[in-house]
Parts: structure tokens; C-alpha cells; sequence
């Protein structure tokens, strides 16, 4: 049940991430709206005021958070962070663009760094980040092979093409280049070979770049899916164990159970399952609450209870309606994963078929 007292914190939070996101926005627009040719003087003013009134800001950010880490004497944990680096950067985006660029107008285009702030804070950045550290090496191998059939392209295209195009092909320095650009099947047409040699190393060139970027996608699409299931394996792990039923199970049992699982967020008033329909499936509530619509009276249902066992261990269609009176997180077992699993942790299902059979003699009909 949420806390009143942590509403006003729970605003704060949000508040706080959503100003400096909005000021970090104006700055940026204003770094944009400042390049353009027309711009007349005292309009180019007021933005510069913008994106100093912005610099100011993410400076003071970064000065609070600083000070809040040193007081928690944590101030070289936050330092080392991506968020405290990103922190620091945008604080002196600015100062070091005075010192650094050539015209003094062209120090606003260092604003561009602030653009980190909209992704420092975002959860799929540090699974990003995962999954291209687990795929390093595979990575790393197809990058260099991209390495050596660029130069192999370049140099086979300079011996080919050198004697018709030598503007273009006369040194391998110029006909990486084109190498690159047919690599990547960008193919900006503006080099283009004309020998028979030429165009026969320009096709496998294409079919290369082509197997290169497949190769690519496919570590990194493997990647993620396997980032992905493991985050679910984690988070249905903690809603296993959160049930009374599991804890005693052991790990081994536990992570048998947790591969058969699948969490589903439900909504107060959703109709969970209904008295007639085939069973084909049982319920663990983890958060939340449902009711049992049963004679003589409804059945609350709350956390670490279980229902819809019946059906699947007796057979026959559900005995009673379940609606969900409050938003929870339940685990749901189909009929197949639990003949499976009463196969393999036959003490699981022990436990379930015991409290069902107690239900069924006490005529209570909860779990329908």
C-alpha cells in the first residue's frame, strides 16, 4: 500500500529530473536557433543569456550532487559514475569552450555535450552498455575483419583502376574512400570503377559489407536477447522467492520453477479467470489482492496465496470467478510446465496438490 508521506518525495523526484531535463532542452535549442545566418544581434543575445542562465544550472547541479556525495563521503564513487561524469562534462561544456575555441560565437556549440544529460539517467543505456561489453570480443573480430577487407578493397581497386582513373584510384590513400563508401553499400556514386576488374571487385566488395553488417546485427541482437532473458530470470526470481510456498524449496528447485513461470501485471476489476471456462492454468498471487466470487461469500485472496490449482490436478472447468481487487503481480503456471515439472520437483507440486485436496474436503472451493 503506497505511503502518503512518500507522494511529496515521489513529486520531488520527478520534478527534479524534469528541470534540468527542460532547461537542458532550452540550451540546446538555443545553441541551434544561434547558428542560424539571420539571426539578428540582440536576438542572438537573449540566447546567448539562455544558454548561460542553462550552463549556470547544470553547473549548480553538479556542484549539489557533489557536495551531497561528499557528505556521504562517497564524492569518488560519484565522480567515477557515468552520471557524475556526465555531470562534469556539462558543467564545463561551456568554460571550456571559451578556452578553447578559435571564435568566441563558436563556444556555444560545446552545449552540445548537455544532449548526454537525456540518456544518463536512462535505464536502457546501462543495458546498452551490457550487452556491448559482453559482445566485445565477437565485436572486435568482425571490426577487424572490416579493417582488413577495406584496405584488401582499397589496394585491389588502386592496382585495377589506377591507369583509367588515376584522379580518382591513383593512391590507395584515395581509394579508401570509395572502399569504405561500397563497404557500407552507401555507394555515393561519385567514384565508380570502370575496368572489368574494377566492377567485379566492386560486387564482392558490396557482398562483403553486406555478410559484415548481418554479422553485426546478429551478435548484437543475440546479445540483448540473452541480457533480456537474464533480467527476466532475475526479476522472476525475486517474485518467486517473495512466495511463502517457494522459500524452502532450495535454489536448484527455485530455478526450475522460475524458467516455468511467467509474470503478469494486472489491473484492479481485471477478471483473472471465470467459473465455467476450461483450466488450463493456475495463479500465485506475489503483490496485490483478488477476491473469489463463491457461495456463501466472496474469498479475499492476498499475497503468497495461490488459486486455480484445481482444475489442472482434478480436471473439470474453473468452480468460481477470481477478480483482482487491488493491481498485482501474479505467477501464472500453465498445465503443460506443471506436468513437467511435477516430473522433475515432485515436491512442489506435493505441496500444491496437498493444500488443494484440504480445500476440496473443507468444500471451500476458493481455487475454482
Amino acid at each position: 500500500m503506497t505511503r502518503i508521506d512518500s507522494i511529496p518525495s515521489r513529486r520531488w523526484r520527478r520534478l527534479s529530473w524534469l528541470l534540468p531535463n527542460a532547461l537542458t532542452t532550452a540550451g540546446v535549442v538555443a545553441m541551434v536557433l544561434g547558428t542560424a545566418p539571420d539571426v539578428d544581434a540582440r536576438f542572438d543575445e537573449i540566447l546567448g543569456q539562455v544558454m548561460l542562465a542553462v550552463a549556470a544550472v547544470l553547473a549548480a547541479v553538479f556542484i549539489v550532487n557533489l557536495w551531497k556525495a561528499a557528505a556521504q563521503r562517497r564524492s569518488h564513487q560519484y565522480l567515477a559514475s557515468s552520471n557524475g561524469m556526465v555531470d562534469f562534462v556539462c558543467a564545463a561544456a561551456l568554460p571550456l569552450g571559451w578556452a578553447l575555441a578559435p571564435v568566441p560565437h563558436d563556444a556555444r556549440l560545446f552545449a552540445l555535450v548537455w544532449t548526454l544529460r537525456y540518456i544518463s539517467h536512462a535505464n536502457g543505456l546501462s543495458l546498452f552498455w551490457r550487452v556491448m561489453v559482453r559482445s566485445r570480443i565477437a565485436l572486435f573480430s568482425i571490426a577487424g575483419l572490416f579493417v582488413v577487407v577495406t584496405l584488401t578493397a582499397a589496394t585491389l581497386a588502386h592496382v585495377f583502376e589506377r591507369g583509367a582513373q588515376p584522379q580518382a584510384f591513383g593512391s590507395i590513400e584515395r581509394t579508401l574512400w570509395w572502399a569504405i563508401a561500397t563497404l557500407t553499400t552507401t555507394g555515393y556514386g561519385d567514384v565508380v570503377p570502370t575496368t572489368i576488374w574494377g566492377r567485379l571487385l566492386a560486387g564482392w566488395v558490396m557482398v562483403g559489407g553486406i555478410v559484415m553488417f548481418a554479422l553485426h546485427a546478429g551478435i548484437i541482437a543475440t546479445a540483448f536477447a540473452e541480457e533480456l532473458q537474464r533480467r527476466h530470470f532475475l526479476r522472476t526470481w525475486e517474485l518467486v522467492i517473495s512466495v511463502p510456498l517457494f522459500r524452502d524449496l532450495g535454489a536448484a528447485a527455485v530455478a526450475d520453477i522460475v524458467r516455468l513461470l511467467q509474470s503478469r501485471d494486472v489491473e484492479a476489476g481485471t477478471v483473472v479467470m471465470r467459473k465455467g471456462d476450461p483450466g488450463d492454468t493456475m495463479y500465485f498471487i506475489v503483490s496485490g489482492e483478488a477476491t473469489v466470487h463463491i457461495a456463501p461469500k466472496p474469498v479475499v485472496l492476498g499475497p503468497g496465496s495461490f488459486f486455480g490449482e484445481m482444475s489442472l490436478l482434478f480436471g473439470g472447468p474453473r468452480t468460481a470467478t477470481v477478480v483482482a481487487t487491488k493491481p498485482s503481480v501474479l505467477l501464472v503456471l500453465d498445465i503443460a510446465d506443471l506436468h513437467d515439472l511435477a516430473g522433475r520437483r515432485p515436491e512442489f507440486v506435493n505441496l500444491i496438490e496437498t493444500e488443494a485436496r484440504l480445500r476440496r474436503d473443507r468444500n471451500d472451493g476458493t481455487a475454482g
